[in-house]
């Protein structure tokens, strides 16, 4: 909740504002660290989009949602509905109908990360390698000389479906990407613009040193990595072309700094939101006010085009379901009425403002760990291009909402002007007409593979979701 100077009625300056720490007691605490430990177990278990999709598909079916698209009649707790195992809605029935509008919370389940190419198999001087492809806003050096996991999924011509991962057992073996040592890396790397020292068609894995078959055979590394592939997942070389696999980080979440206060891992961005907004879904329980919708989309990373992005029409979709589930007649104009009458929030993290890289940031405007989830009016870049902006009356009503459910948060924006920018889902779902603004919590090293954010705020988060959810208006 934002404090005030009872002097003369201004807020606090955010150097002054206390923490969220400072006001918790000890049943606060341990039920922030119980959270923390459930979350980092979350971020474990789920490195990839088709990972975080069944997570909650199983978390929902445990709570007696049903599958929209089997099922029909009216739905009593909730319902699901599924998208080619990337994209995700959930609807719970409110005691007010859905032509009223909804409450709904959108985030992403996509991460950037490296994706292996359809034909990715090779080998050069004695080793057995994979070449990958970018996907989304990363710093390529970051992924070199650290353990890498490979998650996939795989799509046979036979209809059969195999699920891949590689690198995560305790004491196992991993994947990795060479880099070079700096007593040779002046003219290839350190005398380059960091854009061009780590050129993406070099990011290629490190996969095997063994040769297989005869001495006298071709490619005994890359016959190598190809036996590996059937002996252990039953996979040809081609089935590589249907298949979906990505290298993440390997390795837990795990808890960070002297006083365990942090949480660190790969893929908050966004996943934290999805898992704050599942949480609080459920915490609404049967019947609330509005009726809720939830949705988890897939490819918000690289622009949210494609047939899982939110530049489809789910929304819609996902909206006409819970109209059925309700007993009514999905008509498009009330449909599309009801959208524009709901309000939103774009769940979706902010950059929070790093000590040593503080000349980035706008003070007044930037996000800080520990003080609560971030409310940003806008994002974009230069000129508030790409960005879609809340409405001064919307703003006015979740300030309310927040202050009076007693949730810590702050005012931010994405870094200084011209410095950068960025943009979420909030722009895709505004073309409906609704009321929509970003929030999330503030997360530093964001787009890393070991992203930062602070167990309060993750908390805070989930609380304050909890009460965009049980909102009426």
């Amino acid at each position: 909740m934002q404090k005030k100077d009872k002097a003369n009625n201004k807020p606090l300056d955010k150097d002054s504002k206390p923490t969220i720490w400072e006001n918790l007691d000890e049943a606060q605490l341990t039920e922030v660290e119980d959270f923390a430990a459930e979350y980092r177990s979350f971020l474990t278990s789920a490195k990839t989009e088709r990972a975080v999709n069944k997570f909650v598909v199983e978390r929902a079916l445990k709570e007696g949602f049903v599958d929209l698209d089997a099922s029909s009649g009216k739905v009593k707790r909730g319902g699901y509905l599924s998208h080619h195992g990337k994209l995700l809605g959930l609807f719970v029935p409110g005691q007010q109908s859905p032509k009223a509008g909804f409450n709904l919370v959108v985030a992403h389940g996509d991460a950037p990360r490296l994706d292996l190419k359809p034909k990715p198999l090779y080998e050069d001087v004695g080793f057995g390698l994979l070449k990958s492809n970018l996907y989304g806003g990363l710093k390529k050096f970051q992924w070199l000389a650290r353990p890498l996991a490979l998650w996939g999924f795989c799509a046979l011509k036979d209809g059969r479906e195999i699920d891949l991962r590689f690198g995560e057992e305790p004491g196992g073996p991993v994947l990795t990407i060479t880099d070079i040592l700096p007593h040779l890396d002046r003219k290839v790397q350190r005398e380059k613009k960091l854009s061009d020292a780590f050129p993406a068609e070099k990011l290629n894995v490190l996969a095997a040193s063994k040769p297989e078959g005869k001495k006298d055979d071709k490619k005994r590394l890359k016959l190598a990595i190809k036996n590996i592939l059937q002996n252990r997942w039953g996979l040809q070389e081609d089935d590589l072309i249907s298949s979906e696999l990505e290298l993440v980080p390997a390795g837990p979440a795990v808890e960070v700094g002297l006083d365990s206060s942090m949480i660190g891992g790969y893929a908050q961005d966004d996943r934290l939101s999805v898992f704050c907004g599942l949480k609080a879904l459920l915490k609404a329980g049967s019947y609330p006010q509005k009726p809720l919708l939830l949705i988890v989309f897939d490819r918000e990373e690289i622009g949210s085009y494609g047939s899982t992005g939110a530049e489809t029409n789910f929304v819609q979709r996902l909206a006409a379901e819970a109209f059925a589930a309700s007993g009514l007649e999905p008509h498009w104009h009330d449909v599309q009425k009801a959208l524009s009458k709901s309000r939103a929030i774009s769940a979706d993290v902010e950059a929070a403002m790093d000590p040593t890289f503080k000349e980035v940031h706008d003070e007044l405007n930037a996000a800080r760990l520990g003080l609560g989830p971030c409310l940003t009016r806008y994002t974009g870049g230069a000129g508030k291009y790409g960005a879609s902006e809340a409405r001064a009356e919307y703003m006015a009503f979740i300030r309310n909402l927040f202050d009076g459910a007693s949730i810590s948060w702050q005012s931010t924006l994405l870094g200084k002007q011209e410095e950068g920018g960025g943009g979420t889902v909030a722009l895709s779902l505004a073309y409906n007409g609704l009321s929509i603004v970003d929030s999330g919590a503030p997360v530093l090293s964001m787009h890393s593979p070991f992203e930062i954010t602070s167990k309060a705020d993750v908390w805070m988060t989930a609380k304050a979701l909890t009460a965009f959810f049980s909102s009426q208006w």
